[in-house]
């Protein structure tokens, strides 16, 4: 939605400039002068000031309150354009109307900019993997949400959970795994929510397909991954359980391995957006809108797609089974490489609070 307003506005920013180089330009060609129009530059002279005061009293910056970089010199420009027609006595109403509205749409764009706090409440989970030893992976947002290293599935490699350099080369500060080795958490309804967003950062070794970070049951639930072509990729049951439609799509730029990246996306209101190192990168449309698939019976699973498998796919259909959805290993999929910093919010994130997620834990 944000990229969508700059569009605009600088289409309507375009607009009036144009316009007012064609009013300069067919002025300097009448050769009698028209009878003098008064025009009212009020209103837009009320804005300017509206515009200069906003700028004056905030600043850029990572914190909550401030607003991105560049962000105020896209509302200068607006009012560098809005005051040369306010100084331009051959503007028309119509143009100097039109400057006013493009200079309110850069107002607003920039009061929607602001780094909005992120309510506390909202944190549903968070595994910083700054134990460094142990088998546990504690969750630091309060909810008691701790995670226990398990062996991979036999399916996998039978791989165990280790400790690693995060993306500052802090050693035993990462979560490293291969061959199927995962972190299990209790399962929660704060983990299961009707809207979800998930930020991490992730570090691939091994170019590989169903290179499967995080799940909850898999695609009847959630999981997050990297496909073949190293690219993002998320899929989101919804509501109801088994019958509601699976949305699973990707993202451009493919990651390159041995790299760390801030990875985010968010599911709801109609809307599935990918975020990598904070820049939106795509925004896809999932419909019809409707609430998360919740999920039964299954834990979540950090490193794997899911913490339960079938020893088949003989009953995955069979309803009265117990195996009934429930994916065979064969089906699933396992992360080769370093995790850190995986946050899990029960609502959608904006782009500007994803940002400053990743402003505040990037590596300088």
């Amino acid at each position: 939605m944000e990229k969508l307003k700059f569009t605009k506005l600088s289409s309507l920013l375009l607009f009036i400039a144009i316009a007012s180089m064609v009013v300069v330009s067919s002025c300097s060609d009448d050769p009698a002068p028209a009878q003098p129009i008064e025009v009212d530059f009020t209103v837009l002279n009320a804005s300017i000031t509206e515009a200069e005061t906003l700028i004056s009293t905030t600043e850029e910056g990572l914190a909550e309150g401030q607003y991105p970089a560049g962000s105020q010199a896209i509302l200068q420009t607006a009012i560098d354009l809005a005051q040369a027609v306010a100084d331009n006595t051959a503007s028309t109403q119509a143009i100097v109307d039109n400057a006013n509205i493009a200079l309110q749409a850069a107002i607003d764009a920039y009061k929607a900019s602001v780094i909005v706090p992120i309510d506390p409440a909202n944190l549903s989970g968070h595994w910083q993997f700054n134990e460094g030893s142990g088998t546990t992976a504690a969750d630091d947002s309060g909810n008691g949400l701790d995670g226990t290293f398990m062996t991979g599935h036999t399916e996998f490699g039978g791989g165990t959970a280790a400790w690693g350099a995060d993306r500052y080369g802090n050693a035993n500060s990462a979560l490293v795994v291969d061959q199927g080795a995962w972190v299990e958490v209790p399962y929660n309804a704060a983990i299961n929510p009707a809207k979800i967003t998930i930020s991490l950062w992730v570090n691939a070794a091994e170019n590989r397909e169903n290179n499967r970070f995080l799940g909850l049951r898999s695609w009847l639930g959630y999981k997050f991954q990297l496909q073949s072509a190293d690219k993002p990729f998320f899929t989101g049951a919804t509501t109801p359980e088994h019958s509601g439609p699976i949305f699973d799509k990707d993202t451009d730029p493919p990651l390159n391995l041995d790299e760390w990246y801030h990875l985010a996306v968010s599911f709801g209101d109609g809307e599935m957006v990918f975020y990598v190192d904070g820049t939106e990168t795509a925004r896809h449309e999932v419909l019809p809108i409707a609430d998360m698939a919740t999920v039964t019976e299954h834990n979540l699973a950090i490193g794997v797609g899911s913490a339960r498998y079938a020893d088949s796919d003989a009953n995955y259909g069979e309803e009265t089974h117990e195996d009934y959805h429930i994916i065979p290993a064969a089906w699933g999929g396992y992360f080769h490489g370093s995790i850190d910093e995986l946050r899990i919010y029960k609502t959608v994130l904006s782009p500007t609070q994803v940002q400053s997620i990743y402003d505040v834990e990037k590596p300088n």
